[in-house]
């Protein structure tokens, strides 16, 4: 028996039409995806092993650097070596100093060859475990400038180098550019921040020894084997003459020290021509064709340097039955003012900024102008006391007592340190311990006064040729922003803070009027490392 729905939907289902059945779906499904799988994998395989190949290449890229890089680190350390042990100046002879510069006109590089005493260029190569590398350090001509009695040049230097690692085809090239600047001749003292003319030592070791036993310092810490560094000595590298700056002071263009009798000094100065000596007090040098430098017959009890206004002031004063001078110039306005105890002199033009003392000066400092004229010196306070653009240079044949700060205009100083990028004068000071014709006259000597301030600030360059320099008094520390250069360094316990004044390394116009070594040498001013390239692979 049915029931009556069964019999419905048998009904239906007998009027539906047969589907056919479809065969190797499941197959073709099944070799789509493992085409796809196999595709992907074969894929992953394929990249896998480029990537191990980049890995590699890139480990041996690695690799490459490293020895490129070590093959420069050695080359620039061999360099660098050169320098430290062949500590500039070299003394040069007359013959070799012509020979040089004649051979540096025509861009060649022998001067780099003495200065470093090596052949270049200097072939090297090494190699550790897997690295290796050849590399080569060469020298070119870049300029030359002539700057009378002595030269500057600069040169190129490059250290090329081929790193290579075993197993490996490729190669890798690396270069090192650095730049070398000399000085050769009768160079400007100023070059050498601290020059001690007196026992030769023949080691760096020792001149630290040197500068730790006298408690000298240099703030901040600025030596390096690539600058100027001290020099200890006894090869009689500062001048007992200043022949060059008397010359250019009394404008006269040929004389000898000897030569010069009191009748012709007397025609230079401006008085009576006769055979009797100089009468004491300052003379303003002056002829047809302008102004000179500043003459002193005498000792001078009190020097002092100020500024008022626009004009730098020098005021000179002599025992009292002289009197004072004082001098007023100001170079922006090409305008002079000299007052002595007789008459007053107004110029258009200014002097050279020569002093010349045939004496001694007691005391040597900077002052101010007070409102009512009166020109003090100060020791209680700082102030500046050389004008911007002076250069200014005094030569003693006797011994010069510095009293106060000597400070310039536009130099700021922080905590002992000075800071001298806007600063746009000079200050050089000589004591020859000779007259101006050429005698042992005086002591030769600079010295730092015991009432000096306890910290007492001085930017210049001091020379001191026969007796050297020295601190008085107790617990002092002078600081001196620029160089020092003397026979004999007496420090009685006190302290010296030098700041290199890095404008005596340039090409500086105020280094005209500075001291020059008595004789030629050859002197490394400045080294450093301009630039570092990778290049491609090689081949």
């Amino acid at each position: 028996m049915k029931f009556p729905f069964l019999q419905k939907i048998s009904a239906w289902l007998r009027c539906i039409k047969k589907i056919p059945e479809r065969r190797g779906a499941l197959t073709l499904i099944s070799a789509f995806m493992f085409f796809v799988f196999a595709s992907l994998g074969l894929s992953l395989l394929y990249f896998s092993q480029i990537y191990l190949k980049l890995g590699g290449f890139k480990k041996n890229s690695t690799l490459l650097e490293c020895a490129s890089e070590n093959g420069i680190k050695q080359g620039f350390l061999h360099l660098s070596d050169l320098v430290a042990q062949n500590p500039s100046p070299i003394p040069l002879s007359d013959i070799e100093y012509a020979a040089l510069e004649a051979e540096t006109q025509t861009q060649g590089t022998g001067l780099i060859e003495v200065l470093l005493n090596t052949r270049f260029p200097y072939d090297y190569s090494h190699s550790w475990d897997r690295f290796q590398w050849e590399g080569a350090i060469t020298f070119s001509f870049k300029w030359i400038k002539k700057k009378g009695h002595y030269f500057e040049a600069a040169f190129q230097s490059e250290i090329s180098v081929q790193g290579r690692i075993s197993n490996f085809k490729q190669e890798r090239s690396s270069l090192l550019e650095g730049s070398i600047r000399t000085r050769a001749g009768n160079i400007p003292l100023p070059t050498f921040p601290l020059l001690i003319d007196t026992d030769p030592f023949q080691n760096q070791k020792n001149i630290r020894d040197f500068l730790n036993q006298n408690n000298i310092e240099f703030t901040p810490e600025s030596l390096s084997r690539f600058f100027p560094n001290p020099v200890v000595s006894g090869e009689g590298l500062i001048p007992t003459d200043a022949d060059p700056l008397v010359k250019k002071a009394l404008k006269t263009k040929i004389f000898h020290p000897q030569d010069l009798s009191p009748s012709r000094l007397r025609q230079i100065l401006g008085l009576d021509i006769s055979d009797e000596p100089i009468p004491e007090g300052v003379y303003l040098i002056q002829d047809d064709l302008g102004l000179g430098g500043i003459f002193v017959q005498g000792d001078i009890m009190e020097m002092i340097l100020a500024i008022e206004q626009d004009f730098q002031v020098v005021s000179i004063r002599m025992e009292p039955k002289l009197g004072q001078w004082i001098l007023k110039y100001n170079p922006d306005k090409s305008q002079t003012f000299f007052y002595t105890p007789y008459a007053s002199h107004v110029y258009d033009l200014i002097p050279f900024g020569i002093i010349i003392v045939d004496g001694k000066i007691d005391s040597l400092g900077g002052g101010m102008v007070e409102p009512s004229g009166k020109i003090r010196l100060l020791q209680d306070r700082e102030m500046p006391c050389l004008r911007r653009g002076i250069d200014l240079t005094i030569v003693c044949s006797d011994k010069i007592t510095l009293s106060s700060h000597l400070i310039h205009e536009g130099v700021k100083w922080q905590d002992g340190v000075a800071y001298a990028k806007d600063s746009q004068s000079q200050l050089n000071i000589f004591a020859t311990g000779r007259s101006i014709r050429g005698d042992e006259s005086g002591a030769g000597k600079i010295e730092i006064a015991e009432a000096a301030p306890r910290e007492i600030k001085i930017q210049g360059s001091l020379t001191a040729a026969e007796e050297g320099f020295s601190i008085q008094g107790d617990n002092k520390t002078v600081f001196l922003l620029g160089s020092l250069h003397s026979s004999l360094y007496q420090a009685n316990r006190n302290r010296l803070r030098i700041s290199i004044d890095d404008r005596h390394l340039r090409d500086n116009p105020f280094l005209q009027n500075t001291p020059r070594t008595a004789y030629p040498v050859l002197a490394l001013l400045r080294f450093s490392v301009t630039d570092w390239k990778e290049n491609l692979f090689m081949p």
